[in-house]
């Protein structure tokens, strides 16, 4: 198995731990602990990105210095190994580099959930608050991971229960803003105000990456008008089992322009030709791969968009060529 599957697999397990640190019911340092847990798993995600871009080569992710007489060696750490880039570096890197896949608001909510990781020696977690800034941090973070995960490896994190965060009948921190943030100590008011400006900067342009996202709990009845009733069997006693369609949705989150721009990046003999076309129209006999849905589900005139889920690549990949860095 490849360097870099290996490395991102251990990635997606650190991302497990987080949100299962996260989710236990009463666990005073829960916000600490996930932002420790998730970005370790990005600095593993995007080691193992850097990695696959450059042939496997371990290599590729180490620093090297100048040792006097024009010759690059290895940096090393008090034990002797080489010192690796850090999530940081490997992150703006890849922001700058059109065909990766990594989008600005991606990079500033890395940013964000790393300066809350660094200043968690300061925290004091039973400000419901704080915890609320970190929860709508986190989930975007959760959000842009299962993204890219899928994108650059193909990841199903469906078979471990990934979900977003926890959800619960009462979330005191959803609403809650201090009328004066005089009281906090200055390392957390300086922190806030470094969340404050990624946040802002965040563009409002239609994208799936974003640096925060707020969360709402509701109660609806069950019989909601805009649930989805389906069956998993053909057996007419089975339980019915009602799903919201934002729910299919989450294993379906690309677009047919988002489908496209991602195989431009992640292809170097892509072409939106005919010849891609009939390979989409084959794929998508399969709901495996692809969802429609009707702009107006009560009409079936109605006009059709295509949902794809990122396991398409699968099949694209022994089709089109991978890119690779030099």
């Amino acid at each position: 198995m490849p360097l870099s599957i290996d490395i991102a697999n251990k990635s997606v397990q650190a991302s497990i731990a987080a949100i299962e640190i996260y989710n236990k019911p009463n666990f005073s340092y829960r916000e600490e602990a996930f932002t420790l847990l998730m970005s370790n798993a990005w600095e593993l995600l995007l080691k193992a990105k850097w990695i696959a871009d450059h042939g496997e080569s371990i290599e590729a992710l180490h620093e090297f210095v100048d040792d006097g007489n024009g010759n690059k060696t290895p940096k090393t750490n008090r034990c002797g190994n080489p010192l690796s880039h850090s999530a940081t570096y490997l992150a703006k890197k890849l922001l700058e580099d059109p065909n990766s896949g990594l989008e600005k608001a991606c990079h500033d909510n890395m940013l964000a959930l790393i300066e809350i990781r660094d200043s968690a020696a300061h925290f004091i977690m039973k400000d419901m608050y704080i915890g609320r800034r970190v929860l709508e941090i986190g989930t975007a973070s959760l959000r842009n991971y299962l993204l890219l995960a899928a994108e650059w490896f193909q990841l199903d994190l469906s078979e471990y229960n990934f979900f977003l965060m926890p959800i619960s009948f009462y979330h005191g921190f959803e609403t809650v803003e201090p009328a004066s943030r005089v009281h906090y100590p200055e390392q957390i008011r300086n922190l806030l105000a470094y969340l404050d400006t990624l946040e802002n900067a965040e563009s409002e342009e239609d994208s799936n990456q974003h640096v925060a996202l707020r969360l709402e709990t509701k109660l609806v009845r069950g019989k909601d008008a805009c649930s989805v009733m389906f069956r998993w069997t053909d057996d007419p006693s089975a339980p019915a089992l009602t799903v919201r369609e934002e729910d299919i949705l989450k294993n379906y989150p690309l677009t047919y322009r988002e489908l496209v721009n991602a195989m431009r990046r992640r292809y170097e003999n892509f072409l939106e030709n005919r010849t891609f076309h009939k390979q989409r129209h084959e794929l998508e006999k399969e709901t495996k791969h692809v969802i429609v849905r009707l702009l107006h589900p009560n009409n079936p005139k109605s006009a059709k968009q295509r949902f794809y889920n990122p396991n398409i690549f699968q099949e694209f990949d022994k089709r089109y060529v991978r890119r690779k860095k030099a």
